[in-house]
C-alpha cells in the first residue's frame, strides 16, 4: 500500500516538473511588438552570450551630447554558438541596431539585424505573415 502512494506521489512530482517549464516560456509577441521597427546606431559596451536570451548592451550618443543606454535581446546562446555568429561582435565596436520595440516603451527591443562597420548585415530575427516558415 505504502509502495504504491509514494509511486504515485513521484509520478505526479515527475509530471509537475515537465509542465513548469512550460509555463515559464513566454511569447516573444507579449513583450515585443514584432509588427514595428526601430533604429539606432551605437557602441557595443556588453555581449552576454546567455541563456535563455542572449543580450547586447550599447550606448547610443544623442545629439545634445548625452548617451541613452539600450539593450536588444536575441535568441538562445545556442544557435549563435554553433553558427559561430558570436564571435563577430566586439565590445567597442559601432553597429545599427534594426530591433523590435519593447511593449512597455522602455530602451529594450528584439534585435532583428545588425549592420557593422563595413557594411554586412547579420539578420537575427524576421517574422513574415507570408512565409510558411515563419509561422
Amino acid at each position: 500500500m505504502r509502495h504504491k502512494f509514494y509511486g504515485s506521489l513521484l509520478a505526479i512530482a515527475m509530471l509537475l516538473s515537465l509542465v513548469a517549464p512550460a509555463f515559464a516560456h513566454h511569447a516573444l509577441q507579449a513583450e515585443y511588438d514584432t509588427t514595428k521597427r526601430g533604429a539606432f546606431t551605437g557602441e557595443l559596451t556588453k555581449f552576454a552570450l546567455i541563456n535563455p536570451h542572449v543580450r547586447w548592451y550599447f550606448d547610443v550618443k544623442n545629439p545634445d551630447g548625452s548617451v541613452t543606454k539600450w539593450e536588444v535581446t536575441g535568441a538562445g546562446a545556442g544557435p549563435l554558438r554553433q553558427s559561430g555568429t558570436s564571435r563577430i561582435f566586439k565590445v567597442g565596436d559601432t553597429y545599427k541596431v534594426t530591433y523590435a520595440p519593447a511593449r512597455d516603451g522602455s530602451h529594450l527591443g528584439r534585435v532583428v539585424n545588425f549592420t557593422f562597420q563595413d557594411g554586412r548585415v547579420v539578420t537575427l530575427f524576421h517574422e513574415d505573415p507570408n512565409n510558411p516558415n515563419d509561422n
